[in-house]
């Protein structure tokens, strides 16, 4: 029978962290042990850190392994390469679910889904604004 003191809730026994490094940093800096120097006598063996980098070309999930006062030694659990032909064809993808169509002076433009030709968003007073909500939409989705 499991002994309820190994049983506990992740924020109790675990720390999430976020790191935001500065364009140019690698992932495989992340991995050396003093990267994290000044700020590993906060971590613990089995926290996460979420890794990103500013400019927006990759994200990571990493592992606290084990750490002491002046290092830490990480392990990636996934990485995802942001600026990959897959990412850009899944937001392609997401826009021609889509399009943007003068309806006359009463709807005006609106934001139409391609597979019932049924409108999301009506009464946008621009082409301008309409593909702008519907670059807002793409991105919420």
């Amino acid at each position: 029978m499991l002994d309820p003191s190994r049983f506990e809730l992740d924020e109790h026994a675990n720390q999430n962290w976020t790191l935001t490094v500065e364009a140019g940093t690698k992932l495989k800096d992340i991995m050396r042990p003093e990267f994290l120097a000044n700020v590993s006598a906060r971590l613990r063996p089995y926290d996460r850190i979420r890794a990103r980098i500013d400019t927006g070309e990759w994200y990571a999930e990493l592992l606290v392994i084990t750490c002491g006062r002046v290092w830490a030694k990480v392990v990636p659990i996934f990485t995802v390469d942001l600026t990959s032909k897959e990412i850009e064809k899944i937001e392609s993808e997401a826009y021609d679910q889509f399009f943007v169509q003068y309806r006359g002076p009463h709807l005006r433009w609106s934001v139409i889904r391609q597979a019932d030709k049924e409108p999301i968003k009506e009464h946008l007073s621009s082409k301008e604004e309409a593909n702008s909500w519907l670059n807002a939409h793409v991105l919420a989705l």
